[in-house]
């Protein structure tokens, strides 16, 4: 990964360790990527509750971080805007693409105390991410201290009842997900119903469940380290990563 910090208008490439306030990460992919404009909209409404005082600087600072992305290969640039309010782009090459997925669960109640907006908490997530694949799986899930699922240290989960798409019930924080409102707006436009709920882990045993992020869109879940590998084989994720598609543009 290559750091670059903007400053007066121009990036320049910088060793940091700075903390982050407020961050957005996306899959480019040969100057390609999917909801441009629900990153940036996320970007200005948590700059907006955040550092109100950088709003004016946010255009100018997007554009010109696109500008730095290689126009072919598979990157995963981080929009950043540090506690210092400085601007960072981190940019990443994207880590392997997969279809399937392994959970763990994260055995204390979740510790993030700031929601708000994506940034604050994400070191604690890739710390409890590292614990879930030292327990053999990919991701670790989150639950509040009644036992119900809140969603992925990084990522978002959701699973099929019958016909109906479900998530996390509205009641337990969880952080707004640009993939999650892709995939739900994908099932009003197939007329498929959906709902919200709250659900312990042990409930989704033979279920389809799917977990989501901007990097790998939508992965089946095949097993829950500790707790099942009964889980319904994908009968729809290939439709929805189809429709996902419809949402992809270059990057201007």
């Amino acid at each position: 990964m290559t750091f670059y910090q903007y400053l007066n208008g121009e990036f320049q490439e910088v060793e940091t360790n700075h903390q982050i306030l407020i961050a957005d990460s996306l899959l480019v992919k040969d100057n390609c990527v999917r909801s441009l404009d629900k990153h940036i909209t996320r970007l200005i409404s948590n700059a907006a509750l955040k550092a109100p005082e950088l709003l004016p600087q946010i255009p100018d600072f997007i554009f010109d971080a696109i500008a730095l992305i290689p126009k072919t290969g598979s990157f995963f640039p981080r929009f950043e805007i540090s506690t210092n309010k400085e601007f960072y782009l981190n940019l990443r090459p994207a880590p392997e693409i997969t279809e399937t997925v392994t959970l763990w669960t994260y055995p204390h109640p979740d510790p993030r105390t700031d929601l708000t907006v994506k940034g604050p908490e994400l070191d604690l997530g890739s710390q409890i991410r590292n614990q879930a694949l030292e327990n053999n799986a990919d991701e670790a899930i989150l639950l509040n201290k009644e036992g119900f699922i809140s969603e992925g240290s990084l990522s978002s989960l959701v699973w099929w009842e019958d016909d109906v798409l479900v998530a996390p019930g509205n009641e337990i924080p969880w952080l707004e997900s640009v993939t999650r409102t892709e995939v739900f707006e994908i099932a009003q436009k197939l007329n498929i119903e959906t709902k919200n709920r709250t659900a312990r882990p042990d409930e989704l045993i033979n279920h389809e469940l799917w977990l989501l992020s901007s990097l790998q869109g939508i992965r089946t879940v095949t097993n829950w380290i500790n707790l099942s590998d009964q889980f319904k084989t994908s009968t729809k994720r290939e439709l929805f990563m189809a429709e996902l598609e419809a949402f992809v543009e270059e990057l201007p």
